[in-house]
C-alpha cells in the first residue's frame, strides 16, 4: 500500500474510534442493551497495576484499595461526578467524602471493570474490622432533595433492589453503633463503594 494512503487510512481509523460512544458515558437511565465487545473493551481498562490503589480511567482520580475475603474494594467513597450525583450540601469538592448517588445512577457509576457490591458482598466485607474502619459517615440526600446527617450517618448502596417494592433498594447504614441492612426509595442519594474485578461474595450474617 502506498505510504500516503496508509497514513490517511490510519487517521480515518483513529477518528472513527474517537467518535465511538463509550457505554460508561451513557445516561444512567439508558437501559438499552450493551454490545458485548464494547463492554469487554471497557473492562480491559480496569486492571490495577498498584495493588494498594486504583485509578478511574474516566477522570484519573486515584482511590486507595483494601482486600477483604479475596475481593479488592475501594477504601474510599466513589467521587465520579454525573448528572445524577451530588456533593453533600452542593459543596464544590467531594474528594474526602465522595459523591452521593441515586440508586439507578449508582448501578452504572462504578468504573469500567468494577462493580457495585451486592448485598452478599457487603455482608462479607462488614465482617472485617479493617474494612469497617475505612467507611465514612458521609450523610445522605433524601428523595426530596434535602441533605441529612453528615458526620453521624453513613449509607452505602448495594446492587440489590426489593422484589416486593419496585421503587425500593437495599443499602447498609450506620445506625445506633452498628451497620444495619435497610431498604428505602431508590430516589434517595447514598454513598458508593466499588469492587475491582473478582466474583460476588456470599455473606453468612443475618442482617435485620
Amino acid at each position: 500500500m502506498d505510504s500516503k494512503l496508509f497514513v490517511a487510512f490510519g487517521f480515518l481509523l483513529a477518528a472513527a474510534t474517537a467518535q465511538a460512544t463509550s457505554v460508561w458515558e451513557r445516561s444512567p437511565w439508558d437501559t438499552s442493551p450493551v454490545q458485548n465487545d464494547q463492554a469487554q473493551s471497557q473492562n480491559s481498562q480496569a486492571s490495577a497495576s498498584d495493588p494498594d490503589s486504583f485509578t478511574d480511567p474516566r477522570d484519573n482520580q486515584s482511590y486507595k484499595t483494601i482486600t477483604v475475603h479475596g475481593q479488592v474494594w475501594m477504601a474510599e467513597n466513589l467521587n465520579y461526578a454525573s448528572s445524577h450525583s451530588s456533593c453533600f450540601n452542593q459543596k464544590k469538592s467531594c474528594k474526602k467524602d465522595g459523591q452521593l448517588y441515586q440508586w439507578e445512577a449508582a448501578t452504572r457509576s462504578c468504573p469500567p471493570g468494577t462493580k457495585l457490591p451486592s448485598e452478599a458482598d457487603w455482608e462479607r466485607a462488614l465482617e472485617s474490622d479493617r474494612f469497617v474502619e475505612t467507611l465514612s459517615l458521609s450523610g445522605f440526600r433524601s428523595f426530596n432533595g434535602d441533605f441529612y446527617d453528615m458526620g453521624s450517618t453513613g449509607v452505602y448502596w448495594t446492587s440489590n433492589d426489593d422484589e416486593d417494592y419496585a421503587d425500593y433498594a437495599v443499602y447498609f447504614k450506620w445506625s445506633r453503633g452498628d451497620w444495619k441492612r435497610e431498604k428505602f426509595y431508590k430516589g434517595q442519594a447514598n454513598s458508593v463503594r466499588c469492587i475491582i474485578g473478582g466474583q460476588s461474595g456470599s455473606g453468612s450474617n443475618n442482617w435485620n
